[in-house]
């Protein structure tokens, strides 16, 4: 019982609800040269290879820390790892130890005192814990991500003007191997909570996890990020209250906002349809939170464009709000006049929509004409059923079903032409 108690990590309550990216930190987390990745004996249990490899990711509020984790060696009790850290007001920081494996954690300590927890998520996904001898502590998310896989990051240019100047959005693409045209997946972002702290819009929103599970399947993805939020230019004003205290429960502000995300949208998909490197005939949309409800509205508004809708928990306003009955369904009505395949994807322990409420949105979809399915995926207990983008082992399986509906759908209008 007492070693037990020893090596028991009591982890924050809102672990789950952080998702893996890339640090928002301008100096990246230095490797020592002599990295070396063994491959796992073939007589270890899969819970403990899959550590095995390279993982990258973020720690601290606002993702300002960059993180490097590479397990070089493994047995049954041990790893050998390397642990990498930077950020704007830390020097980069390096040390190989050996960690010990303590169900699906890693147990380490480094040379100042400072103790490190690993713990696996799933085989795409650890969670850190990193803990100063005086107290200090910060928490963050690490993904594994494909050797084929490319990270670009882009400016989109609109047709925009704000206070005279030129709008210009960021956007993340994530490419598979090859040259192209790919088949492709524009995912949009969600707000930020309750919209009460600024500092998060700045922040680049993007899904490794998911991005890896397209590529993997040789389809590209890419993710915008609309005005003021992440490095685009322009107001972030997506339905605040008047003094910009938080988002704001108002029909008449929230639904402005939506309007105003929409046209946004509308920016990025013009843009995809000039490139040479996007299958137009290929085209799918989705999102997670907001970003789902924007997806289904702006396929219902140019259903000529795409070839699916994925829906990743989405909504506009938390259900808890006065008037959330006057805004959520109305938004989701709008999709309806899409006639391909949607998906739609939630689950319990959302601390922003219940099934009950979701369900009432897609009841509202349907009941307009709209065409789809209704998934809820179940979760670990503990588990935030807002932010599941990484558990690609729980959707995985519903998506590839989507996508050869995709597929029917488009091999269909292929021939019928």
């Amino acid at each position: 019982m007492t070693a037990d108690r020893e090596i028991t990590t009591i982890w924050p309550g809102f672990m789950s609800a952080l998702e893996p990216d890339a640090s928002e930190s301008t100096v990246a987390a230095a490797l020592p040269a002599d990295i070396a990745v063994e491959k796992p004996s073939s007589d270890l249990p899969t819970s403990i290879s899959a550590w095995s490899g390279e993982w990258f990711g973020w720690a601290d509020q606002g993702r300002r820390c960059d993180v490097k984790l590479i397990v070089e060696q493994l047995s049954r009790r041990a790893a050998t790892i390397v642990c990498a850290r930077a950020s704007a007001d830390q020097a980069p920081y390096s040390e190989r130890l050996l960690a010990q494996i303590h169900g699906n954690e890693l147990h380490g300590r480094l040379k100042s005192g400072a103790t490190l927890r690993f713990r696996m998520r799933n085989p795409d996904a650890v969670e850190l814990l990193w803990s100063e001898p005086d107290g200090r502590w910060i928490a963050g998310v690490l993904a594994q991500l494909s050797a084929g896989g490319r990270r670009i990051v882009e400016r989109v240019p609109t047709g925009i003007l704000e206070r005279g100047e030129q709008i210009t959005l960021e956007m993340v693409t994530f490419k598979p191997d090859g040259r192209g045209p790919f088949p492709t997946l524009m995912f949009n972002h969600g707000s930020t909570g309750i919209g009460n702290d600024p500092s998060l819009f700045t922040s680049t929103v993007t899904s490794p996890a998911l991005a890896k599970y397209f590529n993997d399947r040789g389809w590209m993805v890419v993710f915008p990020q609309r005005r003021g939020r992440g490095k685009s230019g322009g107001l972030y004003d997506e339905g605040f209250e008047p003094d910009r205290s938080r988002y704001s429960d108002d029909p008449r502000h929230a639904l402005a906002g939506f309007e105003h995300a929409l046209v946004d949208v509308e920016c990025i998909a013009e843009h995809l349809l000039s490139r040479d490197d996007v299958d137009c005939e290929r085209l799918l949309i989705g999102g997670h939170s907001r970003g789902g409800f924007l997806a289904l509205a702006f396929a219902g508004a140019r259903p000529e464009l795409f070839s699916g809708v994925l829906n990743f928990v989405g909504g506009w306003v938390d259900e808890h709000g006065p008037a959330s009955e006057m805004i959520n369904p109305v938004i989701a009505r709008r999709g309806a006049t899409f006639s391909g395949p949607t998906t739609w994807l939630y689950a319990e322990n959302d601390p922003f929509y219940s099934i009950a409420h979701s369900h009432k949105n897609y009841h509202a979809f349907e009941a307009a004409g709209g065409q789809g399915q209704f998934h809820v995926l179940e979760l670990l207990p503990g588990q935030d059923g807002h932010h599941i983008l990484s558990l690609t082992g729980l959707w995985g399986p519903i998506v590839d079903g989507f996508l050869d509906r995709v597929d029917k759908r488009n091999s269909s209008s292929s021939t019928s032409n």
